[in-house]
């Protein structure tokens, strides 16, 4: 539970869900989010497995 609550009415709230309809709407950009996310936790994760190996040289 969230201590700040926002409203239904707000800026972010309009603004996130007029994002997530245009988001909804175009299943490419989907796709290519969930690309890039993939990607982008695949190199972190080498990143730390190489820390990890590299530690005790």
């Amino acid at each position: 539970m969230l201590l700040v609550q926002e409203e239904k009415g707000s800026a972010a709230y309009n603004a996130g869900y007029e994002v997530g309809k245009w988001v909804a709407q175009n299943p490419i950009l989907t796709l290519l989010i969930g690309v890039v996310v993939s990607v982008g936790f695949v190199w972190i994760l080498t990143k730390v497995v190489k820390q990890i190996r590299t530690f005790g040289e």
